[in-house]
């Protein structure tokens, strides 16, 4: 059944491999009727109820209104490479339509097509998100009839080409004024959609904030529909995040109504401008409510939400400087609530510490031992250089001066704090040495075997101290463990015993265009230390339950036949090689405990853990893993003959493995180059 969608979408035209990897088709081609199609990878957030596709079929007739001409009479080549050059430096937006063929397959193609320049920032990693725009212009009132109406539940007006499902209520919404300058109010929960159009409801008050100049050059505006890079969207979410709150205007107080003449709070009934232009603008004598959350104040444990957490941590990682994408953050969450280990790998001077003192800030881990940093030393051979010894000729226990045995007595003694422990540069040395203990006890259940042992009971009674450093410390929930990395000529590469029990997440990082953000939120955030005001600390039950802990498998049948279908051929490459079931049931309980936000999908996270849990342990020489992995083509950049990428191909409804794929190119290339991959 043919099937229109009446909503905008953006797209790029999709790269070559990709097309070729995905579905096993050319990006751009010309078909039977001599006309061209070319594939569009979709670029923006798309509608809770839209199909799991990513690329639609375009036509190039639909571009001559753009400018496009196309010469029938050209060498195709010299045709497909005018449409490949025409569209390159273009965003392309149109209506998705699915449409049913005789032989009852299902084509989705893009109609109503608009071109948007590229920004002088535009990546290929880019994820685009629609926020509606309102204005007096389209919509027919000023900007406080406006707000007085969004503040009170009324229609403000429609927007067309924007999803208006009950499931895709836009956390927040722009107000255009007459100089083209915006403002942001937010953040909506829920929506009703008629023919007056949206109103807007919130389970707290509506903020607003201005939407900032340099954000514009980024951002791309189609149809009173402002789609914005999820960089932006967080810093959008922070300004609100920080900004005061305003009363609904049914709550106000009745001596405050007559005050203001029934107006919005700080506008006055005469003025038609809005914050945006009016930097200066007065305020009404109104108490407001403060944005405690921003500030640092979390609120009452009832009142936080795994949400609010991400959006704390995603802010801190911001005013601290860091260039991390946003779903890297979810995935490190995730990873982190639900791995025994958790390694940062990434090149030197990217910041992995730093992020996992913005998580530790987010929780508002400040007491002693909550957040441990250890500087893992390239001298340490075994696990008494980490956790210490029982020293017989002195008779004391002489703990390691890491700081180690102090955090967890600390966590064994306050069981309703969280702690973690941080082991910086672990692969300095051999990790399987001096951490073995660690790797063998993490990986039991909670209970009374899961301890760490400093040295035999025999000796608990001669040793001076041995009721400040018992023979055993057990190792409760409550204690994660995390370690940063870098892969050089001067590190260790993990064992499989290691990387079986461990998600190694590959950070990447935002485009250096953002740094000049990112030092001044950073400015800010030191200005604000002036008057700081400390963090209640999330307590481990209210972690905790953010956790999924139960122990059934809840991957589906699809997920399932993937991980099975790789094992088996890994299997018939290396009897030693394969998932296994310990890295299924990390997978299944990783993806158990995903963050319900559209930031980062199932499918994304499905895509990661293959990354992460599968591809790093994938590792030899060409002759062994080239029917595996595949060959890469120098000319065509392509993989040839890959088992695993038919395996991919063949699941494309569980992932697209956007970053799967990624990992093998590079992996493939390095058999070509170097004969082996690592």
């Amino acid at each position: 059944m043919n099937k229109s969608w009446n909503i905008d979408l953006v797209g790029e035209l999709a790269d070559e491999e990709y097309v070729l990897n995905t579905i096993d088709k050319q990006a751009v081609y010309i078909n039977s009727q001599n006309a061209i199609q070319f594939y569009v990878r979709i670029i923006s957030k798309v509608p809770d109820s839209f199909p799991n596709i990513n690329l639609v079929i375009c036509y190039a007739t639909d571009l001559e209104k753009w400018g496009f001409e196309d010469n029938y009479h050209a060498h195709p080549i010299d045709r497909i490479r005018a449409l490949k050059h025409f569209l390159r430096d273009n965003l392309v937006v149109f209506k998705p339509q699915r449409k049913v063929l005789f032989d009852h397959t299902e084509v989705y193609v893009g109609r109503e097509i608009t071109l948007l320049p590229k920004s002088e920032s535009y990546n290929e990693k880019i994820k685009l998100i629609p926020i509606p725009v309102f204005s007096k212009e389209e919509h027919g009132h000023s900007y406080p009839e406006f707000v007085e109406k969004l503040r009170n539940r009324k229609y403000v007006g429609r927007i067309e080409a924007i999803s208006n499902e009950p499931n895709d209520t836009p956390e927040y919404i722009l107000w255009q004024n007459d100089e083209v300058e915006f403002v942001i109010f937010g953040e909506f929960t829920g929506h009703n959609y008629a023919h007056g159009g949206f109103t807007f409801t919130t389970k707290k008050a509506i903020k607003s904030a201005p939407f900032q100049s340099d954000w514009l050059d980024d951002s791309y505006e189609n149809e009173h529909i402002m789609f914005v890079p999820e960089e932006i969207y967080m810093y959008i979410s922070g300004s609100i995040s920080a900004a005061n709150a305003m009363y609904p205007q049914a709550d106000l107080p009745k001596d405050t109504k007559e005050a203001l003449g029934q107006t919005a709070v700080g506008v006055a009934v005469s003025d038609t401008s809005s914050p945006a232009v009016k930097k200066n603008h007065p305020t009404p004598n109104l108490e407001i409510v403060p944005d405690r959350e921003y500030e640092g104040q979390l609120q009452s444990e009832s009142e936080v939400t795994e949400e609010k957490l991400m959006e704390r941590f995603v802010q801190v990682t911001r005013e601290q400087g860091l260039l991390y994408e946003q779903k890297d953050l979810y995935n490190f969450h995730t990873a982190m609530k639900s791995s025994n280990l958790v390694i940062l790998a990434g090149m030197s001077g990217t910041g992995k510490s730093k992020l996992v003192q913005a998580y530790g800030k987010a929780l508002g881990l400040y007491d002693n031992y909550q957040m441990t940093f250890i500087p893992v030393r390239p001298s340490w051979t075994d696990d008494a250089d980490l956790i210490g010894y029982a020293d017989t000729l002195h008779m004391v226990y002489r703990p390691g001066d890491s700081g180690i045995i102090n955090a967890l007595l600390s966590a064994k003694d306050n069981k309703k704090k969280l702690h973690i422990i941080c082991l910086d540069e672990m692969n300095l040395a051999k990790i399987e040495h001096y951490f073995s203990q660690f790797l063998s006890v993490l990986e039991m259940e909670s209970g009374p075997r899961r301890v760490l042992r400093l040295y035999n009971e025999e000796l608990e009674n001669r040793l001076y101290n041995s009721a400040q450093y018992p023979p055993v410390i057990p190792i409760g929930d409550n204690v994660i463990f995390v370690g940063t990395v870098n892969l050089d000529e001067s590190t260790y590469h993990f064992s499989d015993k290691v990387l079986d029990r461990a998600n190694v997440i590959s950070l990447s990082i935002l485009p250096f265009g953002t740094l000049r953000t990112l030092t001044e939120e950073a400015q800010n955030a030191v200005e604000e230390k002036r008057n700081p005001v400390k963090r209640e600390s999330i307590t481990f039950d209210l972690y905790d339950s953010f956790r999924n802990n139960s122990q059934e498998i809840q991957m589906n049948e699809q997920e399932l036949s993937v991980l099975w279908e790789i094992h088996e051929e890994l299997q018939k490459i290396n009897k030693n090689l394969g998932v296994g079931p310990r890295v299924v049931r990390q997978i299944d309980m990783y993806l158990k405990n995903l963050p319900n936000t559209p930031i980062f999908t199932r499918q994304d996270a499905f895509d990661l853990q293959v990354v992460q849990r599968i591809l790093t342990k994938v590792r030899g020489p060409e002759e062994q893993l080239k029917s595996f992995l595949g060959t890469y083509d120098r000319r065509t950049e392509n993989i040839n003959d890959s088992t695993l990428v038919d395996i991919l191909d063949r699941y494309e409804e569980v992932s697209d493995f956007y970053e799967t794929r990624n990992v093998l190119t590079q992996k493939t290339k390095e058999l070509k180059i170097n004969g082996y991959t690592l």
